[in-house]
């Protein structure tokens, strides 16, 4: 940058000024969505496959309502749910409300059997409570769905129509909760539950978030930069260069027309704390030329020239390990790296192209020239990288010993994305969630599609046996709770039309009679589980357990049985929000691998190039490794999992790490070329740009431990896991990196 002319200064503000302005209207039209598709390409086999059913089958989707009482049988009280059934029937963005007053009951009739309600709402006279109760846990659909078994809770199941946005959920959830209000029926509701909730508790606690900690993630980086720089101007200019970055950044997000997520929310936080690191090494480099006592153009001058090079490196580096995201299969995570990458070039544009001609125009007093935050950070970091120096072998023979210690912890990393357990027990979405499932059936839902060659083919009395049999087998794992299918529906019409108890004989073998018994039939219910050709159907599970390796587990379970007994005839293939779920396992765990390595060595090569030396490179590498196996050995022994949002940490802390050992081996390497001793280039080289390392350390170990306070743990989970890699990457980095400095030349 020396004899390199600056920008004017009123045209580098007006920039600055008019980036913001520019993304302003962008900030705006902000698409807050968390639906479970998002979450998987819009190419992958089960969205696909889920696509196509949505075509002929409801949303597995639910928002369920669970009350409880000693009265719920009453006139009174089954005239209010319907009430609220028929009010939430009437949302526009709502399908279908299953209530006991809004399902079919089959029952016999002098013409064979007749397709009426459950409990009809318009005659809550005609039958006593008892035997409400009796008709409803004599159903073969209602108990452990929209009944408990023991008569104590009735639930109202709310079925939206097939959505893609969060929003819309939580229009039904708020509208479901206005109509159990509007029916005084709130002190009798005792939980909400189901996909809808957790999607609208995760968009709520993603508004949250935002609100919350991008303002203090700011407030915190501009007090530790008045800290450390004791000047007021340079706060107000890194205030303003940290509002550019953030504000562009979110709005290429919805420039780009990707949702803002849980995942994309952490934006804001990494380009804050980022752009306040690089701009406190401008800041120190200003420093240091002021403690030379040089003039205000020179020191600027100065410090441009000491920090552009290393400042584009970390750019590149940082933009690299952001980058290296695309290789996780997830659109959420590539959006994070890609929005953090071009994030970071224009942190790069405003702290070495805009900041500088603003601050020699208006920054016009004196920095002082000791008292200031940096000289006590001086002190800390020359002591430590002065013992890594003197102990060199005994520092990397312990590190070398700590990491074999600990390998078999971190080999305990699990993958694991639990939808439940991304909110703590105590939290009203898991609340609500145990108490539904401990009256009624799992909440989490999975189906097994059906398809026969050809029309009318799941008429066939043989294929039926063998779909009964599978459900059976189906209910007898621990996992499964309940499943539903077509067999039900007919046997129910046989029973009905027999008038006889038929017990477990109740599916015809006879194709007439199943023939016969679908002509009479004139309700809907059945249709939801079997298309009107006959040809495809689905059994609907629902399931006890919410972890993707849980749900995997019982999946691959079903596979081998299926292979072994196969439903001869019909393709049968695994569906539904389970199924869903469940596929982000194999695609974060080939996404990490793919996304370390392409950070490894891509951060290899741009150091290999700035220092011209593959060993230099890799000196400044290793100590940046050891951060990463730490937080692996972190979450092994605290059993935090390896999900989409802790995916996205090896990238981030690898790329940001970097940055302060390219400034302190690009400052090493400038003395040497000096001709100064290795030693005392090691030392001074920590002594000057140390200063400035431990300082951005605690503002960027404060400003993601912000995250850590999320109610959405796996937000919490990656502020806490960045936060602790950022502080051991800063004692590694002042510990290691001379340590191997020194014996390199000891070696010599």
């Amino acid at each position: 940058m020396r004899g390199r002319r600056m920008l004017p200064p009123w045209l580098a503000l007006a920039i600055l000024l008019g980036l913001q302005l520019a993304a302003l209207p962008f900030l705006f039209k902000i698409h807050f969505n968390n639906a479970g598709d998002i979450y998987s390409p819009p190419d992958a086999p089960i969205i696909q496959l889920r696509e196509s059913l949505f075509r002929e089958f409801p949303s597995d989707e639910t928002l369920i309502a669970l009350f409880e009482g000693d009265d719920l049988y009453t006139p009174r009280f089954l005239g209010a749910l319907d009430r609220v059934a028929v009010t939430m029937a009437a949302h526009p963005a709502v399908d279908r409300v299953l209530a006991v007053t809004t399902v079919e009951h089959i029952d016999a009739s002098d013409d064979g059997f007749a397709v009426r309600l459950l409990v009809d709402p318009g005659d809550l006279e005609s039958r006593s409570p008892a035997e409400w109760q009796a008709r409803v846990l004599g159903d073969a659909l209602a108990p452990g769905v929209m009944a408990s078994k023991d008569g104590r809770a009735l639930a109202l199941v709310v079925r939206p129509r097939v959505l893609k946005e969060s929003l819309a959920r939580r229009d039904i959830q708020l509208a479901l909760d206005a109509a159990i209000s509007a029916e005084k029926l709130d002190t009798y509701r005792t939980a909400t539950a189901g996909t809808v909730a957790q999607t609208v508790a995760e968009l709520d606690s993603l508004w949250r978030d935002s609100a919350l900690f991008i303002p203090l993630t700011v407030f915190i980086g501009l007090a530790l930069m008045w800290w450390v720089v004791g000047r007021i101007r340079p706060v107000i200019v890194g205030g303003l260069a940290m509002g550019t970055v953030v504000s562009v950044s979110v709005a290429g997000i919805v420039v780009s027309g990707q949702p803002y997520t849980p995942i994309t929310a952490m934006i804001p936080t990494l380009m804050a704390a980022y752009t306040t690191a690089t701009l406190l090494h401008l800041y120190a480099g200003i420093q240091r030329a002021r403690i030379a006592l040089l003039p205000r153009p020179k020191r600027i001058e100065r410090a441009l020239s000491e920090t552009f090079k290393p400042g584009l490196f970390n750019v590149l580096t940082t933009g690299a390990g952001l980058l290296s995201l695309l290789w996780v299969d997830i659109p959420p995570v590539q959006t994070f790296g890609l929005a953090g990458a071009v994030g970071t070039l224009m942190v790069f544009l405003v702290v070495f192209i805009l900041v500088p001609p603003i601050l020699l125009k208006w920054d016009v007093p004196r920095w002082p020239r000791r008292r200031s935050g940096l000289a006590h950070a001086r002190r800390v970091a020359a002591a430590v990288a002065v013992f890594g120096l003197r102990h060199s072998r005994a520092v990397l023979a312990t590190t070398l010993l700590g990491v074999l210690a600990a390998i078999p912890f971190a080999l305990q990393v699990k993958v694991e994305s639990n939808l439940i357990a991304f909110f703590a027990p105590d939290h009203p979405v898991s609340r609500s969630t145990d108490r539904v499932e401990a009256r009624l059936s799992g909440v989490s839902t999975m189906e097994i599609v059906l398809t026969a060659p050809g029309r009318d083919g799941l008429k066939d009395p043989a294929t039926l046996a063998r779909i009964k049999a599978l459900q059976g087998w189906l209910e007898a794992q621990p996992e499964i709770d309940r499943s539903f299918s077509l067999v039900e529906v007919i046997e129910e019409m046989n029973r009905a039309f027999s008038g006889e108890d038929l017990g477990d004989a109740a599916l015809p073998t006879n194709r007439r009679l199943i023939e016969q018994l679908l002509l009479i039939y004139d309700g809907d219910d059945l249709y939801e589980l079997v298309n009107r050709e006959f040809q495809r159907g689905r059994i609907a599970l629902n399931l006890n357990v919410h972890g993707a390796n849980e749900i995997g587990r019982v999946i691959e379970r079903i596979e081998a049985h299926l292979a072994a007994h196969p439903v001869a005839g019909v393709e049968v293939d695994m569906a539904g929000f389970g199924k869903l779920f469940s596929d982000q396992e194999d695609r974060i765990v080939d996404g990490q691998l793919k996304s370390f390595a392409s950070a490894f060595v891509q951060i290899l090569l741009l150091l290999a190039l700035l220092f011209r030396s593959l060993r230099g490179a890799l000196i400044c590498l290793v100590p940046n490794l050891a951060p990463l196996f730490f937080i692996f050995v972190v979450m092994g022994v605290t059993g935090i999992a390896l999900d989409v949002a802790t995916v996205l940490i090896a990238g981030v802390v690898l790329g940001i790490t970097v940055d302060d050992t390219i400034h302190l081996y690009h400052g090493y390497l400038h003395r040497l070329r000096r001709g100064v001793s290795p030693v005392f280039a090691i030392i001074r080289s920590v002594e000057s740009s140390g200063r400035a390392v431990v300082a951005i350390s605690i503002v960027l170990i404060a400003q993601f431990g912000l995250l850590a306070l999320s109610d959405f743990r796996p937000t919490a989970h990656f502020g806490l896991l960045c936060a602790i890699g950022l502080l051991a990457g800063q004692v590694f980095e002042l510990l290691l990196m001379p340590a191997l400095l020194g014996l390199r030349h000891r070696l010599r």
